[in-house]
């Protein structure tokens, strides 16, 4: 059968309600379908533990967590892999490896939890849920998660996913079509869960006392099968919308603009990248190193913003090991790294480049201070610190002073060995740089450093 996605030229981009069907299709290509039958049948083999007592009660609830992680895995990499322009699941394999963390589920997670817990807040505070408590519950649902779990997959932050101020940029960002498009997520959502509860009415209906676990059994497996069906669905449809709007995401589109060749299966493929990276493969194994540099450097020079690109050449020129074409490309690639706010790769190449020379920092000012946050953010303090090392002396009058003054107090607090000059540096950064936006912050975290004080 024909595949029905195609690799698309972002030019021309349709609005995601012009391919609802193609959506629907996404979990028929022969990828998906493998894994949502891979995951149901590992969850239809697993209702036979609790035969085997306690301990296999304990063992299919491990199995129902570890079903759970591998599918959000998988989902996440359609957002990641389509939002790039790879429409196509079957061809993952062409691309380079997903940038998803393998953290992404259990943020999601966290998310969600965390969704339930201001319900169940609301729920105490109200005494009950009315429908029209219900009603703004799920709509206030329906408003956030698409732009949440945008923000999530885009920084892999759960933080960001949980800060309205950035929930609200990425609505921004999307435009109008986000209304439309929290509909449709909200909606697929809706139906999955409709479609399980009219199985289970039917299910328990048709099952009685004589056929015994089997029914149940096949009912469970319809349900698995439908719920990732639905699921994966939604992905495509949040990874096409980032597609969409990529320029405003600063995602770097796979192979922008390239012709597709269509192949006798209908499926395309990327021919140019594929020939690439074959003639580079012979050309290492040769020992012509610079030879395909040149050859990257062609395709850089047609796609500047490629990351996928600046990847490769990035590994390239450490074979080579000439130290000024690293340092050069590794300002170049770290630049488009954190206008991206591809923070774990960006933390990865500077701590490379510290590696490399131990008082290393960016040649350009303006990355240091978000390149510092992101190191607090994802635990690696002795980073942020030798990035914001006299950063005030060396650029006395520099816009980015008061968030390295945060960073540092951030610094000393976390480490637990200065928290009263952590709390007199946030105190002289409120005094002085009263006007800046960091402050919003910095007085949030002298507020809780206060409570712990007292």
């Amino acid at each position: 059968m024909e595949t029905t996605y195609e690799y698309g030229n972002q030019q021309a981009a349709q609005p995601f309600w012009q391919r609802i069907r193609k959506f629907f299709l996404l979990p028929l290509d022969k990828s998906v379908l493998l894994r949502i039958f891979g995951l149901s049948g590992a969850l239809l083999v697993s209702l036979a533990l609790p035969l085997f007592g306690a301990i296999g009660v304990a063992l299919l609830a491990l199995v129902v967590l570890a079903v759970l992680i591998v599918g959000a895995s998988y989902g996440f990499r359609i957002i990641e892999r389509s939002s790039k322009g790879y429409l196509i699941p079957s061809d993952y394999g062409l691309t380079d490896q997903t940038a998803v963390g393998p953290l992404l589920p259990y943020k999601f997670a966290a998310l969600i939890v965390a969704f339930a817990t201001v319900a169940v807040i609301l729920n105490r505070l109200l005494g009950a849920f009315d429908l029209a408590a219900l009603i703004v519950l799920g709509l206030a649902f329906a408003a956030l998660m698409p732009a949440a779990s945008i923000r999530l997959v885009t920084t892999g932050s759960l933080r960001g996913a949980m800060d309205l101020a950035e929930v609200a940029g990425v609505m921004r960002k999307i435009g109008r079509p986000y209304a439309a498009l929290s509909g449709f997520v909200f909606g697929g959502v809706v139906g999955g869960l409709s479609a399980l509860y009219l199985l289970g009415v039917l299910g328990h209906s048709a099952t009685g006392p004589a056929e015994g676990g089997i029914g149940y059994a096949l009912l469970a497996l319809l349900f698995s099968v439908i719920f990732w069906y639905y699921a994966f669905a939604v992905c495509a449809v949040l990874g096409y919308a980032l597609y969409q709007h990529a320029d405003k995401f600063h995602i770097a589109l796979l192979a922008r603009g390239d012709k597709r060749l269509k192949s006798s299966t209908g499926r395309h493929a990327d021919v140019k990248a594929r020939t690439r990276d074959a003639l580079i493969g012979q050309m290492m194994t040769q020992g012509e190193v610079k030879e395909a540099i040149e050859l990257l450097n062609a395709d850089l020079s047609q796609r500047p913003n490629d990351l996928s690109l600046h990847a490769r050449l990035h590994k390239l020129l450490l074979a080579e090991n000439y130290g000024p074409r690293v340092e050069d490309h590794t300002e170049k690639y770290l630049a488009l790294l954190v206008k991206s706010e591809n923070w774990h790769e960006a933390l990865t190449l500077a701590e490379e480049a510290q590696a490399r020379r131990a008082d290393w920092a960016p040649r350009r000012v303006e990355l240091i201070a978000p390149l510092a946050r992101a190191a607090v953010q994802k635990g690696r303090p002795q980073m942020a610190a030798v990035l914001i090392r006299g950063f005030d002396k060396k650029y006395p009058n520099h816009p980015d002073i008061p968030q390295i003054y945060f960073v540092g107090a951030q610094l000393m607090a976390e480490s637990g060995s200065r928290p009263d000059e952590a709390r007199r540096i946030l105190q002289y950064l409120l005094q002085k740089y009263g006007n800046d936006p960091v402050t919003t912050e910095a007085r949030r975290y002298l507020e809780v450093l206060d409570r712990m004080a007292r």
